[in-house]
């Protein structure tokens, strides 16, 4: 049941984009800066792509475990895995509905709700990184950590507080009307993350580079 609540989700989307689909306005404001809107789409496109777009990354993250070489390591971590899927589809549809309530009942702090939505996605992928097991299309997938489990458990144990904190630096993103702030905090966030790069190295060579 529980992979298929993301599907669940994107009913509900479908339906809310129906339900307000005649009160959007010809042109939707679908693109945000710190100053606000700056973008519009097409009634047509703001209300349907997403939900489009969201699908089909649901069937790509259910499709791809299929076809990964190392699938068997999935169902150790299968939980993990649903719910970060759950996550991306939640994340997606929380989106895609404040920029379509913003059109029909404006003012709404689209930027906040953003920043808000992807920190958390940031944080809940963080917090169940160290449960990953090795694989080719999930995880920190660096040349050291795909060739030692060693290595991939201790850079997913490494990355988790990184992640996280990195989620909580992207969260207060939106209420700022600093461009510079703003890509102090997305510097900050991306240094965070990049750090478990070189970490997987220096792990693999404290290892004594050990072939898989």
């Amino acid at each position: 049941m529980r992979k298929w609540l993301p599907l669940i989700l994107i009913a509900a989307d479908l339906g809310f984009t129906l339900a307000v689909y005649q009160q959007l306005p010809d042109r939707v404001p679908t693109h945000f800066g710190t100053a606000g809107p700056n973008a519009t789409s097409s009634k047509a496109v703001a209300a349907w792509v997403m939900p489009a777009i969201t699908l089909g990354i649901w069937v790509l993250l259910r499709w791809l475990p299929s076809i990964d070489p190392r699938r068997d390591n999935y169902g150790a971590f299968r939980w993990a895995y649903d719910s970060v899927v759950f996550g991306v589809v939640a994340a997606l549809v929380v989106i895609h509905a404040t920029v379509l309530t913003n059109a029909i009942a404006p003012p709404v702090p689209v930027n906040q709700v953003i920043s808000i939505t992807i920190g958390a996605l940031m944080m809940l992928i963080g917090s169940v990184l160290p449960y990953a097991r090795s694989t080719w299309f999930f995880g920190i997938r660096t040349p050291w950590t795909l060739s030692s489990d060693e290595v991939w458990t201790r850079t997913h144990a490494f990355a988790r507080p990184l992640m996280m904190l990195a989620g909580l630096l992207v969260m207060p993103i939106g209420f700022f009307r600093s461009p510079t702030m703003v890509a102090v905090l997305v510097g900050a966030s991306g240094v965070l993350i990049a750090l478990t790069v070189p970490y997987s190295y220096f792990a693999w060579k404290a290892a004594g580079r050990p072939a898989r």
